[in-house]
């Protein structure tokens, strides 16, 4: 392996160990912004509440490209360790229907079933990712 190949690969680990930090805070932010749009459903404010709607949508499209970048910069480059993914594939194929569900609850205008995902389903994955998986990548950085 060339020079330039090692440091290219430490950039990339360095990069999703960063990236798992800013992660953390990413979690807080998309749940305080779900929180803010759940107020503006039951408070009847339509028109804010699709646009943070759309904008919550964004937020978790880039989540979910995070996450999955970093996890595969984590498989590459530390395939020798073998951590437990079993944790990470559920919580993201269960992050994946949640979000079709979400749209799907949206198309239909049921502001209750859209406000119970929301609330119950979304914001209780985020906190596992936080809580459970976040913790368990970071601790990778110390192999």
């Amino acid at each position: 392996m060339t020079s330039l190949n090692k440091e290219k690969k430490q950039t990339s680990l360095d990069l999703a160990f960063e990236s798992i930090d800013s992660c953390f805070g990413y979690v807080d932010y998309i749940t305080a912004q779900i929180q803010k749009l759940i107020v503006q459903y039951n408070q009847g404010e339509v028109d804010t509440a699709h646009q943070s709607f759309v904008e919550v949508i964004e937020l978790m499209d880039l989540y979910i490209q995070l996450v999955s970048r970093v996890y595969r910069v984590l498989r590459t480059d530390l395939e020798q360790m073998n951590f437990k993914d079993e944790s990470i594939q559920k919580l993201e194929i269960h992050l994946l229907s949640v979000m079709k569900a979400l749209l799907q609850a949206k198309e239909k205008n049921d502001t209750i079933m859209l406000c119970d995902l929301l609330e119950y389903e979304l914001v209780d994955n985020l906190t596992q990712w936080k809580i459970k998986v976040l913790p368990e990548l970071k601790k990778l950085k110390n192999y």
